[in-house]
Formats: structure tokens, sequence, C-alpha cells
């Protein structure tokens, strides 16, 4: 995958976003908006469509869509990484869950009093979304989402030998 490669995920994949974005990948949403609107944004910020909307993948100009056909958003993902690549390491959990806005490493003081005072002491690295404010922090939670990036390469690299 490319750095410029960039989705426009439809509401009917939202599983499949929360995993775009702990690889790394834009993967935008954009809850109630009209298949229209959507087209719209996709063209206007020239971002790959993903739907499961049969109908609606047809009105979509080529370039700009892909149809998913898994069920299962891991399943989904694994599907996606393997038509368009996987991305860089270093882009893995660099992206805002909620909001889909890079996370910045910020001051460990500056965020003393928006985390428990346990988490606080315990870790040293904290990481924030500049745009809706979430706090990050390198704890087991990501110890885990790790392995499971480092499970997900290992089965796309089995299909792609395969």
């Amino acid at each position: 995958m490319n750095d410029e490669t960039r989705f426009l995920v439809d509401e009917n994949l939202l599983g499949l976003v929360k995993w775009l974005r702990m690889m790394g990948v834009d993967a935008a949403v954009v809850m109630g908006a009209s298949d229209d609107d959507l087209l719209a944004k996709a063209q206007a910020e020239n971002r790959v469509l993903l739907t499961k909307d049969r109908r609606f993948y047809e009105r979509i100009p080529g370039h700009l869509r892909y149809f998913v056909s898994k069920e299962i958003p891991k399943e989904q993902l694994l599907e996606v990484l393997e038509h368009f690549g996987a991305p860089s390491e270093d882009e893995e959990l660099t992206r805002c869950f909620n909001c889909n806005t890079p996370i910045e490493e910020v001051d460990k003081e500056s965020i003393r009093d928006l985390v428990d005072a346990k988490t606080f002491h315990l870790y040293d690295k904290f990481y924030q979304c500049p745009t809706c404010k979430k706090i990050y922090w390198e704890g087991s939670h990501y110890h885990k989402m790790q392995k499971e990036i480092a499970q997900l390469k290992a089965d796309l690299n089995r299909a792609k030998s395969s």
C-alpha cells in the first residue's frame, strides 16, 4: 500500500474500520451519509470507497471502489491488504481509533490530570489525538495489538505464498 492510498468506509463495514486504523491506514467514515454524499466525499478526497453494497459499488468509478466480499472484520482486513498491500511497519498504531487523526506523542506532565494516577505512574510515553483529545499509552492493550498485527502479517504472508 502506498502512502497515498486512503479509504472511505461504508457504514456496512464499521467492524473493518478499527482494524484498518490499527494498521495505520487512513480510513474515514461518515455516519448517516447518503450514497451520493459518500461518493462525493470519495471523489473530492480521492479516497477508495470500501463497500459491501453491490448496487452502490456499481455506481462508483472504478478507480475509487473496492467491493469487500468477506463477512468477518479481520478477514475483511486481510482481503483489503491482499488487494492494496500492507502499510509500512512505522504506520502501525499511529492513528486515533475514534476519529482517524494521526496521534502525537505528548509531554507526560501535560496529561497528568487526564489519566488515572496508576496509569500516569506506570507509563512514561503518552500519545494524544490532536482532534478528539483521546489519550493512548503503551500498556497491555498496546502489546496485545502488536501481537495481533504480527499474526495478521503472518496470515497475509501465508495467503500471498499460497
